[in-house]
């Protein structure tokens, strides 16, 4: 069971894009040492591309990798989340994401639930102090895999059916109320671009699009409510011509008081849209990958069960936790 502690207190701490093999980064695995120990989360949520794409990747070194990974949650007695990201989803040509699961579920604090539409889609509940009293909950969404052509990214119309239909059921069982939950998945939602503007070419700081030649920095009239505001790369969503439906259905539900992404590594603005949905990156956590030059994230939010709904983040930096 997941639930607050006797202080009345939960902290969650968000990793994507650890992005490793078998033979894991000194600097990664410090850096997650360093913030399990001094941060003590109650829950880990792992967003995604936990795994590098290596060609040669094979399915021992799969195995190698995500106990890597684990091993520090599991010799720690912290309960952790997964869900996968499209570089996972790269290395089913040795071992598919429903293999990868088991992996996780082999662990003793897994605490993946079983009630989505697949393995890396499902809604945990996190219960009072109490043990009884549900609090708030916690998404965690397959995006799925990128294709060549950017085209066939995201959730799909399942997932949003299966969403849809749990949050109905939460709200059910919390007394017709939305049951506030935040949601987790790898690569972001197309509203993503509410926070930006576009600008001419030659603008200081703006990126590329990655489905046209327009050119954008963050917008100063949108609500920034993050604690690093930075946008240094394109943003790389979901196909925006194409409508999955997930925000909007975020929207009808009225549960999600927060959306996190991760995919795009360098990336960690957090804002709030007009529907007053939060959503925003955390950064790249793994040295083996790009990241912000010798930076990397984390990030924890903190809970208090009065209301959750006022949750505080915090984004954790490599240069401090470990130098």
């Amino acid at each position: 069971m997941l639930k607050f502690k006797d202080d009345g207190t939960f902290r969650l701490l968000q990793i994507n894009d650890f992005q490793d093999s078998d033979d894991v980064d000194p600097r990664s695995a410090a850096f997650l040492d360093a913030v399990l120990d001094k941060y003590r989360p109650d829950l880990v949520v792992l967003v995604g591309d936990q795994l590098t794409p290596g060609e040669d990747m094979t399915a021992e070194r799969i195995r190698t990798a995500l106990k890597n990974e684990l091993e520090p949650m599991e010799k720690r007695g912290i309960p952790f989340l997964f869900t996968f990201g499209n570089h996972d989803h790269d290395n089913e040509r040795a071992l598919d994401c429903a293999a990868q699961a088991e992996i996780y579920h082999s662990y003793r604090m897994c605490a993946s639930a079983d009630n989505g539409p697949d393995p890396g889609t499902y809604h945990n509940v996190i219960f009072g102090a109490d043990g009884v009293t549900p609090k708030f909950g916690v998404y965690m969404m397959d995006s799925n895999l990128w294709y060549g052509d950017f085209m066939d990214c995201g959730v799909n119309a399942a997932q949003v059916r299966w969403y849809r239909k749990t949050g109905s059921k939460n709200r059910a069982a919390n007394g017709g109320t939305p049951l506030p939950s935040l949601l987790f998945q790898h690569i972001p939602v197309k509203e993503m671009f509410r926070f930006l503007k576009k600008v001419p070419a030659g603008t200081p700081g703006a990126v590329d699009s990655m489905f046209g030649d327009e050119k954008y920095v963050l917008d100063e009239a949108a609500v920034f409510v993050g604690d690093r505001t930075v946008i240094k790369e394109p943003i790389c969503c979901e196909n925006p011509k194409v409508s999955t439906g997930q925000y909007e259905a975020w929207v009808e539900q009225g549960d999600i008081i927060g959306a996190y992404f991760g995919h795009d590594h360098v990336n960690t603005f957090v804002g709030k849209t007009e529907d007053g949905i939060v959503m925003g990156y955390n950064g790249g956590f793994g040295f083996d990958s790009y990241g912000d030059g010798d930076e990397r994230f984390a990030r924890i939010y903190d809970f208090s069960e009065t209301d959750v709904t006022a949750y505080c983040q915090t984004t954790l930096y490599y240069s401090k936790e470990v130098g």
